[in-house]
């Protein structure tokens, strides 16, 4: 049996032997199988990632080397790509930086870390157009539309030998692009990388950054999760095109209601968001009484875009609860009868988020002793956080 250390031993590894990997990584049957090392970590980002919409990325391992060439292919297409926007007296595109587990590749590369990756998320911004009698939204919408398609003419066209183009194209949909890059490896194979783009818009494009970065070294789904239950226990929305609410006659309404709604921006601030939305809920109120802080609200440092902390999250949240309290708004404007209240609703919110997680089918494809015990490292993951956020959201 041929066992694997390194994953720069896998890359090494024929084609043909690589070929009786099973395509859902159920290693424990063949004649072939990674070491425990590297097989728990690819388990651990086939369960965790977005990627592997196509078999041929299944016999990649990516490393911050190989998103070192994913970056320069990038750079390659948007240069290119926005040469021909220019010949369509189009404006052009923002290619901005892998985000997600991918955002310290750079330092994984210089540092020299055995660090192994899902797939690659690259977020681009694009302008937004005004191509409909509606609202900013189906602007947005069709934007996106527009350049995507442009982006495939053009890829097609370009007919770019580091992009699988007709592959790319059955991964992909009309606002959702997913592309298949090749690149060469260190033994002179040819390897496949599944790259997601991640479009946002100009106009808040570095707020978008903020939010994809995750705490470092932990999964994004940890500090997304609380930002999401966040916002959704408030019927707001703080994703990647900031923090919003919707409206229906000047009143405002859940963000899952999508008919007869209007979409307000509250705030795409990594410094200010959490004042700006207790701010917001005080003028919902329509009182004359001045809006003042929270002392823990005035202390509280603002999330740091490059280097964010999910204990930081967790204190702006409970600051935002302790000024809403001190102007008496809950009862009125917030739904909740009390701080006490709303934080236990947020933290109630992020267990379910989290333990969906917990009880993922994906982890039914767990057949070795490896994958299970990568299992039981993600649960163990799970709890460590969930009991974090309980603790301090009290």
């Amino acid at each position: 049996m041929k066992f694997i250390k390194t994953f720069e031993d896998w890359n090494n590894v024929s084609p043909e032997l690589k070929a009786h990997i099973d395509e859902d990584l159920d290693l424990t049957n063949s004649f072939f199988r990674l070491g425990s090392e590297a097989y728990a970590k690819l388990f651990e980002e086939f369960i965790l990632e977005g990627g592997w919409s196509t078999v041929k990325t299944q016999n990649t391992i990516i490393t911050p080397q190989v998103i070192a060439d994913t970056v320069k292919i990038m750079d390659k297409i948007s240069t290119g790509f926005n040469l021909h926007l220019m010949s369509l007296d189009l404006p052009s595109l923002d290619a901005l930086r892998p985000v997600g587990s991918g955002t310290w590749w750079e330092d994984d590369l210089q540092s020299g870390m055995d660090k192994v990756y899902g797939d690659v998320d690259f977020m681009i911004a694009y302008p937004t157009l005004k191509l409909t009698d509606k609202g900013e939204r189906e602007d947005e919408i069709a934007t996106v539309k527009l350049y995507n398609d442009e982006l495939f003419k053009w890829l097609e066209s370009e007919k770019l030998p580091e992009v699988d183009i007709e592959e790319s194209k059955k991964m992909s949909s009309p606002t959702s692009v997913k592309l298949l890059f090749v690149i060469n490896l260190k033994d002179g194979e040819t390897g496949y990388v599944q790259i997601d783009l991640v479009v946002t818009h100009k106009e808040y494009a570095e707020w978008s950054l903020f939010r994809f970065t995750p705490v470092k070294n932990v999964k994004g789904f940890v500090l997304g999760n609380l930002y999401s239950s966040f916002g959704e226990v408030l019927d707001l929305s703080i994703q990647t095109r900031g923090v919003r609410a919707k409206f229906e006659n000047s009143v405002m309404q859940p963000w899952s209601k999508r008919k007869n709604t209007t979409e307000e921006l509250i705030s795409a601030d990594a410094n200010g968001f959490i004042d700006d939305i207790a701010r917001f809920f005080w003028a919902q109120s329509g009182t004359t009484k001045p809006y003042q802080q929270s002392d823990s609200l005035k202390s509280w440092p603002g999330m740091d875009p490059n280097d964010p902390k999910i204990e930081t999250l967790i204190d702006g949240i409970s600051a935002m609860a302790d000024t809403l309290q001190q102007l008496g708004e809950f009862g009125t404007t917030i739904k909740f009868q009390s701080k006490d209240q709303l934080l236990k609703a947020v933290a109630n919110r992020y267990t379910e988020k989290m333990m969906t997680t917990y009880n993922s089918s994906k982890f039914n494809k767990a057949q070795s002793d490896e994958a299970k015990a990568t299992i039981k490292k993600i649960r163990a993951l799970i709890e460590k956080y969930i009991k974090l956020v309980k603790s301090k959201l009290k």
